[in-house]
């Protein structure tokens, strides 16, 4: 029997070497394409955490410490080098919020059993995302803070891009419902839910849409719906969320919680979450493989907005994983 079996997932979280966490090997994870930093990367950053402070979502020194130790102010920066800077800080606050969303209320309402009241908040992003001017009486800072968002949004971006976001924002929901009713029952999803959890919960379909807002570009309709464009955005979105499970794969053990590919693998095949690891990070490898090959043949048709399009999924892919490497969010007992 392995270490987190019948137990709730997130409780008892132990000790590093109760669980075996240092000793995992986390595989190198490479990119054909160089990651760039935006010019503007420490403002975005420092205009992030003072637009959490205004609406009282860092509660503390210890929130903005760790805030700051995470550099997740610097996570678009890294994602979406180029365009103006007031486009480009609208994505990287929109990132911080899901972030903090996914910590305080997807992950803790979830292993606190406090499903209901994931479901209201969610349904309060919900209507806010449709209609940012309506009443706001009630609402909590994150709330508040969304709104402010997509208020903004609505001034930069095409009506059809607002549109995008919003349903972006809805798979979010629909994954982040389902990955709490997982974890407030103590069950790890099987193995082909959890990547499609995983898959909408990664926050990227609306994040896609940011960098061409940021950029100054729009995809038309036509060309989303594309069975080539689909599947290389439904790649990034894997090879993003599977780095993610790799390289924060040693934190969630350590913490007993199991939130990414690795540890579900184990689980459900009995293998160790070290296979597990390296199952996961040979499957970003294939999936990055057949994503240059993918890009190769879009550009060939040489349509200038899809040459923007792959360009901006190529920046938000090797910005991520150059993030990885620098943020402390995922060091073992943090």
């Amino acid at each position: 029997m392995t270490w987190w079996q019948g137990r709730r997932p997130g409780a008892d979280p132990g000790s590093v070497e109760d669980t075996e966490a240092d000793r995992l090997v986390v595989p190198r994870i490479s990119f054909p394409v160089p990651a760039r930093l935006h010019t503007a990367a420490d403002e975005l950053e420092e205009r992030t955490l003072a637009w959490l402070r205004d609406f009282e979502i860092i509660r503390g020194d210890a929130e903005e410490a760790y805030l700051r130790h995470s550099t997740l102010g610097r996570t678009y920066a890294w994602m979406i080098p180029e365009g103006e800077t007031e486009r480009v800080l609208v994505a990287t606050q929109f990132c911080i919020w899901a972030t903090v969303q996914d910590d305080r209320y997807t992950e803790e309402l979830g292993l606190g059993g406090r499903t209901t009241a994931l479901a209201s908040h969610l349904l309060a992003c919900e209507s806010i995302a449709e209609n940012p001017q309506a009443a706001v009486s009630g609402r909590r800072p994150i709330e508040l803070a969304y709104r402010d968002l997509f208020t903004r949004i609505e001034q930069i971006a095409t009506p059809q891009q607002v549109l995008r976001i919003r349903k972006g924002m809805l798979h979010y929901s629909v994954g982040a419902a389902a990955d709490a009713a997982y974890t407030a029952a103590g069950i790890v999803p099987p193995v082909a839910e959890y990547r499609r959890i995983r898959h909408l919960i990664a926050h990227l379909h609306h994040h896609f849409v940011l960098t061409e807002v940021a950029q100054d570009f729009e995809m038309p309709t036509a060309l989303l719906l594309d069975e080539q464009v689909r599947d290389l955005t439904d790649l990034a979105i894997q090879i993003i969320g599977l780095t993610n499970d790799v390289l924060g794969c040693p934190r969630d053990v350590q913490r007993r919680h199991i939130a990414n590919l690795p540890m579900v693998l184990a689980h459900h095949h009995g293998c160790s979450v070290q296979e597990g690891i390296d199952l996961t990070a040979a499957e970003v490898a294939r999936h990055t493989d057949r994503f240059a090959q993918l890009s190769a043949d879009l550009r060939q048709r040489g349509i200038a907005v899809i040459d923007r399009y792959v360009h901006g999924l190529e920046e938000q892919i090797a910005g991520h994983l150059a993030w990885l490497h620098e943020t402390g969010r995922y060091e073992i007992g943090l």
